[in-house]
């Protein structure tokens, strides 16, 4: 059985609703998926999974500078290199982003890449939401791919 572990960081409980709804559709495919946020996350877990989900609120201002915050921030500053047995062929999980913003995600996604630049495998599916509820774009984008 293919595994997931969905790490977030939430400021009003919107991202944890997101990361969860994330996790439950995985499970609904078959994945044995988990979900913890970065302050509860044990950092040797990362390796042992096939597909990683790292989400975070947007933060910033409404329309500009928005970044991940700084605990997303410190959690991937300590983050050890991934490196695992996923199915993709890199020796690391497959890596997945997700954010809930109230109007734009802006330079949301390219942020949170730099930072993890080194640290696991490129991105390979952004996700986003307003009201932390997966849409059905989401789910055909999810099972696009854990396949």
């Amino acid at each position: 059985m293919s595994s997931a572990l969905v790490v977030y960081r939430s400021h009003t409980g919107v991202t944890r609703r997101y990361g969860e709804e994330i996790a439950a559709h995985l499970k609904s495919r078959g994945l044995d998926a988990k979900v913890v946020s970065v302050g509860e996350c044990d950092m040797t877990a990362l390796a042992d999974v096939d597909f990683l989900f790292l989400g975070c609120w947007t933060s910033g201002m409404f329309v500009v500078m928005q970044h991940p915050d700084g605990p997303w921030m410190s959690f991937v500053r300590d983050m050890p290199v991934v490196r695992g047995t996923a199915p993709n062929g890199t020796g690391k999980p497959k890596v997945a982003l997700f954010t809930t913003y109230q109007l734009r995600t802006g330079s949301q996604f390219p942020k949170m890449r730099a930072a993890l630049a080194g640290k696991v495998a490129s991105p390979a599916l952004e996700l986003k939401s307003r009201n932390g509820a997966l849409s059905d774009k989401d789910r055909r984008s999810l099972d696009e791919f854990v396949r």
